[in-house]
């Protein structure tokens, strides 16, 4: 089904596009969530007034992004409110969901997670999205409301943070490298 059918659907209220939606996009949501509430049951809680604010706000989307921005844009302004409201640390803890369990032990992990915290918003926002989501820098910058090279230039400089923390503290295997 092609995107604009996708939009029409869910502005003529169709329930069963809705739910295909939200079937395709619930993985991500509640992963990006996560990153955001460090608990699961939160991040799925989350992730339902995403998709509540998605259904009620369909009707005032202009279409001058991609549909999937537009979740998106949805998903990082209720994951700040969230993170407003209870000033929760760990806002990438998510990210971590990149190394597989056998490739990294806890205390890592942790180290890891902190290194993360460490950085300023304006440079975790980017790299989740690019990372863990997979999102393009184009479609980052639309989400972030920023060029696209403003989001490169963010992922570097926290690539680059990170990169020097890592091998300062000799977290940085050869496998893990390639990733910053």
């Amino acid at each position: 089904m092609q995107e604009q059918e996708i939009i029409e659907g869910l502005k003529n209220r169709n329930n069963e596009i809705f739910l295909q939606l939200v079937d395709s996009y619930k993985k991500k949501i509640i992963s990006l969530c996560y990153s955001y509430t460090n608990d699961y049951h939160e991040a799925e809680d989350l992730s339902q007034e995403v998709f509540i604010t998605l259904y009620n706000s369909i009707s005032r989307f202009r279409e001058e992004c991609s549909l999937s921005t537009f979740i998106y844009r949805i998903t990082v302004s209720r994951c700040l409110d969230y993170k407003r409201k209870r000033s929760i640390k760990g806002f990438l803890t998510g990210l971590l969901n990149i190394y597989r369990e056998d490739t990294i032990d806890h205390d890592n992990k942790n180290y890891i997670t902190d290194s993360i915290n460490n950085l300023t918003e304006e440079l975790k926002v980017p790299i989740v999205l690019y990372y863990y989501i997979g999102l393009s820098q184009s479609e980052i910058g639309n989400v972030l409301k920023i060029s696209a090279k403003a989001v490169e230039g963010r992922i570097y400089r926290g690539k680059k943070k990170l990169k020097i923390e890592f091998e300062k503290e000799g977290y940085l295997s050869c496998r893990n490298k390639e990733m910053i």
